[in-house]
């Protein structure tokens, strides 16, 4: 028994007839009573009586009537439904991001998010990037918005948006011009405070001082944004970040910002999701790249505000 006969046998039922049956569905008669015909013999039962101003259903027929319809109205939901799930996708999806770009971006990826997605749900998890980058394949997170992930065969990874670094001092006591950029080079004469060695932005500047054959001076080394920030407006030394950390932080602006050139510093931000692990919300390609674009153009829109 196929779907296509409980539906041909459905319109010869209301039309009472095979010839308008056969037109209004557009398929041959013969092709027409010959679907009827299987679904009398798999039932074992005749379904219509035949006379010449065309058919009538048996009482097995109008049995199996009341049941085609419900079956057919039940298939048709079906069919909505999952029109509906695709364009409204269900499911849960875990985003990751560091203190730092989640203040910059949560919000706006979750009003993104709940806007184009309003069926699905929507957990943001803060962590260091390595444990992020550990989560997504375990499974922990879904996907994660990371800077400079290093390379996996269990990764897939998308790129949104370049970012230069740039030399903040504090306002008042800076040893670099108020303006106009500072080359690399210099930093080789400043104190600076940096992430520890397997941070990507210490991982950077030490493989850019190393292509000068400069040395660095570090005088600390300290993970987190907003204290690096504080102790820089409190005048023990200099460090290197995008800008945008620095204007969504609540530390008072004291502080001056400057242009790395010679070479410029770039960390580009991507968007990482597992191979293995995906979750209800990412099972489909389709989704996945949906959602890919939309952070993408959220993380542009923001960021380009800055």
């Amino acid at each position: 028994m196929e779907l296509k006969q409980l539906e041909f046998f459905v319109k010869v039922a209301e039309l009472g007839s095979f010839t308008r049956a056969s037109l209004a569905l557009g398929v041959a008669q013969p092709e027409l009573s010959r679907k009827i015909r299987q679904l009398e013999v798999e039932f074992r039962q005749r379904l219509f009586n035949r006379n010449g101003r065309g058919v009538s259903l048996t009482d097995e027929g109008a049995v199996m009537l009341d049941h085609c319809t419900r079956i057919l109205e039940q298939t048709d939901r079906m069919r909505h439904a999952i029109q509906a799930a695709q364009s409204s996708p269900v499911g849960k999806v875990v985003v990751g991001m560091t203190a730092s770009t989640s203040r910059a971006l949560a919000s706006g990826v979750v009003t993104v998010f709940r806007k184009r997605f309003p069926n699905a749900s929507l957990e943001v998890i803060e962590a260091r990037s390595r444990v992020l980058h550990e989560w997504v394949i375990t499974g922990r997170v879904d996907i994660a918005i990371l800077y400079d992930p290093p390379p996996s065969p269990l990764l897939e990874t998308a790129s949104l948006y370049d970012v230069d670094l740039l030399l903040i001092s504090h306002a008042t006591r800076t040893l670099v011009p108020r303006t106009g950029p500072v080359p690399f080079r210099s930093l080789a004469k400043l104190p600076l405070i940096l992430p520890g060695k397997s941070h990507s932005i210490r991982m950077l500047v030490d493989k850019e001082a190393q292509k000068a054959g400069i040395d660095l001076d570090v005088v600390l080394e300290i993970e987190g944004t907003h204290l690096t920030l504080e102790l820089v407006q409190l005048g023990h030394g200099y460090t290197v970040l995008p800008i945008f950390p620095v204007q969504r932080s609540s530390v008072p602006r004291r502080l001056q910002l400057n242009e790395i050139v010679s070479p410029r510093l770039k960390r580009s931000m991507k968007l990482v999701v597992s191979k293995q692990h995906p979750s209800s919300f990412l099972r489909s390609e389709e989704h996945t790249s949906e959602l890919q674009s939309h952070l993408n153009l959220v993380c542009r829109l923001l960021l380009e505000k800055k």
